[in-house]
């Protein structure tokens, strides 16, 4: 059984599987929860911004920021190795630019 189906189904299992045994590094790991949450934040954000729904995009906003603290501090306290503030400084650094600029790509619908 070789469809394209079963293989992206087989694909999935074997990833998660990794996942969830800590085959994949630390960073992997984590960029890849960042950036779904970032996407479902641009997902929902903009479509809360194009239908008027400022209160809903201020929750989805405070959510997003939740999320990405709960990040900052799994890597905080999963990371093994020196300079642990140095890392922090760089993760959470990128985290915040690259949220200001996903929420300034959802504010792109007001227009």
């Amino acid at each position: 059984m070789n469809t394209p189906v079963y293989n992206f189904i087989n694909g999935l299992q074997v990833m998660l599987t990794k996942l969830k045994n800590g085959k994949f590094g630390l960073a992997s790991s984590y960029w890849a929860a960042y950036f779904f949450g970032a996407s479902l934040f641009f997902i929902f954000g903009s479509r809360a911004v194009d239908n008027g729904q400022w209160l809903l995009y201020f929750v989805i906003m405070t959510g997003m920021m939740i999320y990405t603290m709960l990040l900052i501090i799994g890597v905080r306290a999963n990371y093994k190795g020196r300079q642990l503030w140095k890392v922090m400084s760089r993760t959470s650094s990128v985290f915040m630019i690259t949220n200001i600029l996903v929420g300034i790509c959802t504010l792109g619908f007001v227009y």
